[in-house]
């Protein structure tokens, strides 16, 4: 017969092994996906172990490969998924996974495709889906956030005025999501005190303060505009909450992306409302001892709906009005109109990792997030009303004079989410009316690493990203093979764009 003593120490034993499965297990525990498959929207490596340990890396997973998935943490929107490599995109990094691997790879990484046929039948009446946390999040949770502080870098916060994802290690939001409608705007005064600190964080996280950011050079910028809360003090106040704003460059928050937050309130004025999601992307440097990242990039989606009842994801449309934007965080956005930066929703998608406009249905979705970043620019945004219609048919107008080549560098990405040597790259843009042959031009940065271009011609009004890794060169992409990332994470770095004569042309600097 076992001694107290003995009984004690077992039962001691019994507990500390139900903590450790409880800690160290996935949470929630992996269940049956439907035999799911999921497209690689932002390349990442697969794993050997679960997420309990993933240690062991098999090697490359491309943007374009697909994954057919068995188990999930959360089905439809999870952190980490188990399944096999099941095709592969035309070209990647010569060290990429094969197909017919088998492993685990983050969710954040992927697209779920539309899930298999069930194998029982449907009842007659389908149950209704549960509605959104959140009016905020009618379209969608990009990042599947929740409010759980073991989730630091993805953590949900919804408040009456937006819903956010915060990360504690960048101290700022991922993203930020809000609806705009009428019943939003007033006469109240901005708000006149100081940035306010959200200690609504957990317990041991460090809290951004309006100090924080004092000397910086950098605005503190809204991601959720005061503006668009102007019915109430009390809402005006809660866009003042430090978890909705971001290290923003002066050039950027007081230029282009005011404007765009007015033409925003213009069109709610016109009878619609809007769904907007919002954030920053990469990293130039930090503030507050590494605490408050400076993102490389802001960016914003902006759905536009006239106002009408009933839900809003059954009255979106192949059609509805989608306005997408990409600007750099520097100084370079300065005297410049909102409309330069525009792009497409799949094109964000590529740049974050996120899933925007998730909660819509898959046909819809494709429709209004667009092609991705290599593809041609999105239609231009009508900001102004049509003129008068002529009484009588004009003659024809004569074809304009074709301008010359205007060769830039809008932005590097250099410390995208994951391996940076999974999506490190630098964009070149030809904005000019005539196409560009790089043939024998340099690309070179501070530390005199260069790449020479193959020959190649740059189509107008074209973009190519020459991607640090190796690859297979195409239209819209070249591949440097270098075998470690070039441009820094922090410190900053300097591109320099040079013709076949060793002449610069231009430079971009963060």
């Amino acid at each position: 017969m076992p001694t107290p003593t003995t009984q004690g120490r077992r039962l001691l034993l019994a507990l500390m092994v139900a903590w450790s499965l409880l800690v160290y297990a996935p949470s929630p525990s992996p269940v049956a996906a439907a035999d799911r498959t999921a497209t690689v929207t932002h390349g990442g490596n697969l794993r050997k172990e679960p997420r309990v340990a993933p240690a062991t890396v098999i090697g490359q997973v491309c943007p374009g490969d697909q994954m057919t998935i068995t188990r999930t943490s959360v089905v439809g929107q999870t952190t980490w998924a188990y399944g096999t490599i099941s095709a592969l995109a035309p070209s990647c990094d010569p060290k990429r996974v094969a197909a017919g691997t088998t492993g685990w790879l983050s969710l954040t990484l992927l697209a779920l495709n539309a899930a298999a046929p069930a194998t029982t039948a449907a009842p007659s009446t389908p149950a209704p889906s549960a509605p959104p946390a959140s009016l905020h999040l009618a379209l969608g949770n990009p990042s599947g956030a929740v409010a759980n502080a073991s989730q630091p870098n993805n953590y949900l916060i919804i408040r009456e005025q937006y819903a956010l994802a915060y990360s504690r290690d960048r101290g700022i939001p991922a993203w930020v999501s809000w609806h705009v409608a009428a019943t939003d705007l007033g006469a109240t005064a901005r708000y006149s005190g100081s940035f306010i600190t959200d200690t609504s964080l957990p317990a041991g996280w460090y809290r951004v303060t309006h100090n924080d950011y004092t000397g910086s050079g950098y605005d503190r910028g809204h991601m959720a505009p005061a503006g668009d809360r102007t019915a109430s003090a009390a809402a005006n106040e809660a866009t003042f909450i430090l978890t909705n704003v971001l290290p923003q460059s002066a050039a950027n928050n007081q230029g282009p992306w005011n404007q765009l937050e007015n033409y925003a309130r213009e069109l709610v004025g016109q009878g619609n409302e809007l769904y907007v999601i919002a954030g920053g992307a990469g990293s130039q440097q930090t503030l507050a001892k590494g605490k408050l990242t400076v993102p490389a990039a802001t960016w914003k989606l902006m759905v536009v709906l006239p106002n009408a009842p009933g839900d809003a994801v059954t009255r979106l449309t192949p059609q509805t009005q989608v306005i997408a934007v990409w600007m750099p965080n520097t100084a370079e956005p300065r005297d410049q109109a909102w409309t330069r930066y525009t792009t497409t929703g799949r094109c964000l998608e590529e740049r974050t990792g996120l899933q925007l406009l998730s909660a819509v249905p898959a046909s819809v979705r494709t429709a209004l997030l667009g092609a991705g970043c290599g593809a041609a620019p999105p239609p231009a945004v009508a900001t102004a009303a049509p003129p008068a219609a002529a009484t009588a048919a004009p003659l024809p107008a004569a074809p304009p004079a074709a301008t010359a080549a205007n060769l830039t560098i809008p932005y590097i990405v250099y410390n995208p989410p994951g391996d940076d040597m999974v999506g490190e790259y630098v964009l070149l843009r030809n904005s000019g009316g005539s196409p560009a042959t790089l043939t024998g031009w340099t690309l070179r940065d501070a530390a005199k690493h260069v790449y020479t271009f193959p020959v190649f011609t740059l189509a107008a009004g074209a973009e190519v990203r020459l991607w640090t890794k190796g690859g297979g060169n195409d239209a819209s992409n070249l591949y440097w093979g270098q075998p470690q990332p070039v441009w820094n994470n922090t410190g900053g770095d300097t591109a320099i764009l040079r013709d076949s004569r060793g002449t610069e042309v231009t430079r971009f600097t963060y």
